[in-house]
């Protein structure tokens, strides 16, 4: 695949370039709905930019939770070689959940610094998280991480300079899968968020349709690195509380709503 760049004669990763892409587009797409729902562009970019603070370090933890043990064992490399330790854990490596509650914490903690309700915010930012986790899973299959299990051509795509996947295996691309249902996800987020019948109902919307993708798409994995636990992953398990959060919250208004 493509894992780096050559650009104006400097070599970077194809995985960052794409998520930093990501990023602004998603923080453009936002800014221009702002005036359509009434909200001042100045403060839905702090909680943008606070969201991805919260996002990073939310995904970094959430990957590094699985590689506890292991991380345990070689905490004497940072006595003895601290630069393969933070190779090894403090690079690359993200898990989308932990972005997502992490960005929530960050952007929520914004707003509640500026003393703005939070939830107004949501239908010009809930739509930008498929839209920059689309280009990031375009970005994995470019590294060659979070990659398929293996699949007869043509189904399978053989990778080839990856950072991750076994070369020369055909391994199904369930990275360009998951992009093109965010995609659809991010187009349906588009028009749902004007319609909403609450402004967190377009939150609700997005955990009901990326959770059971998620949950599907992980049977198709086949990297380990995102740990298993019992019969499910750890984005499965967490894809289950997703859904159930969702249905809980959706019941609960529509009660509030006819009493």
């Amino acid at each position: 695949m493509l894992p780096y760049l050559n650009l104006f004669g400097r070599v970077l990763p194809t995985y960052s370039l794409l998520g930093v892409a990501g990023v602004l587009l998603g923080l453009l797409v936002a800014l221009a709905r702002c005036k359509r729902f009434q909200l001042s562009a100045s403060d839905c970019a702090y909680i943008y930019v606070m969201g991805g603070v919260g996002a990073v370090i939310g995904a970094k933890l959430l990957y590094l939770i699985p590689l506890l043990p292991q991380m345990i064992a070689d905490l004497p490399l940072l006595g003895q070689n601290p630069s393969l330790f933070f190779a090894r854990y403090l690079t690359g490596g993200m898990v989308f959940y932990g972005g997502f509650l992490g960005g929530i914490l960050g952007a929520w903690l914004e707003a509640r610094y500026f003393r703005l309700r939070f939830s107004d915010f949501f239908p010009v930012l809930v739509p930008t998280l498929p839209l920059i986790h689309a280009l990031g899973r375009v970005g994995c299959f470019c590294a060659g991480c979070c990659y398929g299990v293996e699949a007869a051509e043509p189904w399978g795509i053989p990778f080839t300079h990856t950072i991750a996947a076994p070369n020369g295996v055909p391994l199904l691309p369930v990275q360009l899968y998951e992009c093109a249902a965010e995609l659809m996800i991010f187009l349906f987020l588009l028009w749902y968020a004007p319609r909403a019948a609450s402004k967190g109902g377009i939150l609700r919307a997005y955990m009901l349709a990326y959770a059971p993708v998620r949950f599907v798409l992980e049977f198709f994995r086949g990297d380990v690195v995102r740990g298993i636990y019992g019969p499910l992953s750890t984005s499965q398990w967490i894809s289950l509380a997703v859904m159930a959060a969702a249905i809980v919250w959706l019941v609960r208004e529509r009660r509030e709503n006819r009493s």
